[in-house]
């Protein structure tokens, strides 16, 4: 019987400590996931450029583009559970998902119900987006409030101006985020963002070209999420004006491969990925992407998708299984 006893203790022991080593494991680990992809450009597969970071128990959110609310609610993170927004530039495509997160979070939803102000960090301007906001949303407030629906705290903005130079911007509970300047053409200031936690690191690139900056944040972060342009080489040999505009100021493979030769990150994944057609030439097929990119580079890399998730840990960078039609689907509850 004190055998019996005895072993009932050591396995129930044993599955204590798993499941702590687990839980240990799992706090130290950070979780990318790819919210939306895409560009200014309509796209029902494709939603506005924002991505997730989990890092320990902080959610961080980089860019609100369209349709981030929507992918935040298929991956069942609640809004309230945003612990700030960081947004990279000020182009349309990286901040029309602000108003909806902005509204919606404190609605008395499952995914709402946020009784704090959203903390918003971005470039010079971004105070005049978080005022805009606020000002659009005066009268909805209102009528929230007096309904009991929303709650005074909830209605501010709580917005930050990145330093000129960027520098560490964001650091709680061993969380560290880094603001760096890019090279986004004409606009200015631009930045990419690294994010440090329990020795994983993981670096956005914002939307840039090549940028010394960049490289010398990204070199051997183990995950590198980077901007794409691209025009087929049909394109850029009947139309090379137009293709070179956007190369100004977004990277092309060929770049892109000179970029991740330099950084050698242990994983990469594209985002923004901006796609160009002229006339009767259509766009670029993945196949080609990817030839172009493997042409100069001989490391791992993946075209993102909306939704795509990858989890750091002290082994590597873990790509999670991915199904196309979750774009598309209500989360299963």
């Amino acid at each position: 019987m004190r055998k019996r006893f005895l072993g009932i203790f050591l396995s129930t022991g044993l599955m204590l400590a798993q499941a702590g080593f687990l839980q240990a494991a799992e706090q130290d680990s950070m979780k990318v996931t790819l919210l939306g992809t895409g560009t200014p450009i309509l796209n029902v597969n494709r939603f506005g450029m924002s991505t997730l970071v989990e890092a320990g128990k902080h959610k961080l959110l980089f860019d609100t583009g369209r349709g981030a609310s929507i992918r935040l609610h298929q991956l069942q993170v609640p809004l309230r559970d945003i612990d700030a927004v960081f947004i990279t530039h000020l182009h349309s495509d990286h901040i029309t998902g602000l108003p909806d997160l902005y509204a919606s979070a404190p609605l008395p939803t499952d995914d709402g119900r946020s009784t704090r102000a959203l903390a918003l960090i971005g470039p010079k301007g971004i105070d005049n987006v978080a005022r805009g906001i606020e000002l659009m949303f005066t009268e909805n407030n209102h009528i929230r409030l007096t309904g009991k629906e929303t709650n005074p705290d909830a209605t501010r903005i709580a917005d930050r101006t990145l330093p000129d130079e960027g520098g560490v911007v964001y650091d709680k509970d061993g969380v560290k985020v880094t603001a760096f300047l890019i090279d986004h053409g004409h606009v200015k200031p631009a930045y990419g963002y690294r994010i440090d936690y329990a020795g994983r690191s993981v670096v956005l690139s914002g939307d840039t070209t090549y940028a010394p900056n960049l490289v010398t944040q990204a070199k051997g972060v183990d995950l590198l999420v980077h901007c794409i342009s691209v025009g087929s080489r049909q394109l850029e040999k009947a139309h090379p004006a137009y293709v070179n505009h956007f190369y100004e100021y977004l990277a092309n493979p060929e770049k892109v491969s000179q970029i991740l030769s330099e950084t050698r990150p242990r994983d990469t994944v594209f985002s923004h990925i901006s796609l160009y057609s002229k006339g009767d030439i259509g766009r670029a097929s993945e196949e080609e992407i990817t030839s172009r990119v493997r042409s100069g580079y001989d490391g791992p890399f993946v075209i993102g998708q909306d939704l795509m998730s990858f989890t750091l840990t002290a082994q590597g960078v873990v790509r999670e299984p991915y199904d196309a039609r979750t774009r598309q689907q209500e989360p299963v509850k």
